[in-house]
């Protein structure tokens, strides 16, 4: 048995076979790179982006990924803004209420599939354009169903036709407050007296004499009736639906003629009522 070299010693696996078949010494540092003791070319090396040799191991940093295609999911809504703002204001004052809506979401809805076709080829849109598309078209579908007696301004009107004569077949109002007063009308018993009030949204209101029957056909599309019977007050929220009541003169009133009365409010409130005196 042959004893280890000794550390640092010659050994055949240790040093290099040279031309004579001989070994000789092995330096301890790498057979290529830069000197370990060369603190020059250590330093020249940090310079050139590469670790040193004794630089800690660290692990590759991948590369950016790409930036996505941008958003443009604010620009449609705000260019749909505009666009059924923009179109319901140039109707306004022409068309009534269903139908100005209408082309202003019309307007608003043809913006969002346009953004919508644009974000396939450039650009992206999110859940919220598509939402924002689908509540529009919901909307849309709601400003049709609006009656087309619906204006788009507000007034208040009154009739007050003193004699039977004076009083119209119909009275009519887009959008307001209506109000028929029928008391300073004297019927005479045995005649009879119709006539109609409609009202497209807002409210319909009759005052009738208080000695005479009133037969009352009232209809809201949506909306409340009240409806004065004696000296209770009958209150109905409709859908839709028609009521039609006689209302008999209070006990004790000299006879009189009878009032038929045709009230028809597609939005609001309907009511009649008996006057005092």
């Amino acid at each position: 048995m042959k004893a280890p070299p000794t550390p640092g010693g010659p050994s055949w696996w240790r040093d290099p076979i040279v031309k004579d078949g001989t070994t000789g010494p092995v330096g301890s540092g790498y057979l290529w790179g830069p000197s370990d003791t060369d603190p020059e070319a250590a330093r020249e090396t940090v310079k050139a982006g590469r670790p040193s040799p004794d630089a800690p191991f660290r692990p590759p940093v991948p590369a950016p990924a790409p930036p996505g295609p941008r958003s443009i999911g604010g620009l449609v809504f705000l260019t749909a803004l505009v666009a059924g703002g923009l179109g319901t204001w140039l109707s306004w004052e022409h068309q009534p209420l269903g139908t100005a809506l209408q082309v202003g979401l019309v307007a608003a809805l043809a913006v969002f599939g346009l953004g919508l076709l644009v974000s396939s080829l450039l650009g992206r849109t999110g859940f919220g354009t598509v939402l924002l598309a689908t509540v529009t078209a919901v909307l849309l579908a709601g400003a049709t169903m609006l009656p087309k007696d619906i204006s788009t301004d507000w007034a208040r009107k009154e009739w007050r036709p003193a004699e039977v004569a004076a009083v119209q077949p119909a009275y009519e109002l887009g959008t307001g407050d209506a109000r028929l007063d029928l008391s300073g009308v004297a019927v005479p018993p045995g005649e009879t007296v119709r006539t109609l009030v409609e009202v497209g949204a807002g409210r319909a209101a009759v005052v009738v004499p208080k000695d005479v029957t009133v037969k009352v056909r009232a209809e809201a599309g949506l909306g409340e009736i009240r409806l004065e019977e004696g000296q209770r007050v009958q209150v109905r929220i409709n859908s839709d639906e028609t009521t039609q009541r006689t209302l008999p003169p209070p006990a004790g009133a000299k006879p009189a003629g009878t009032i038929e009365l045709d009230v028809q409010v597609g939005i609001g409130q309907v009511e009649v009522t008996r006057a005092t005196s």
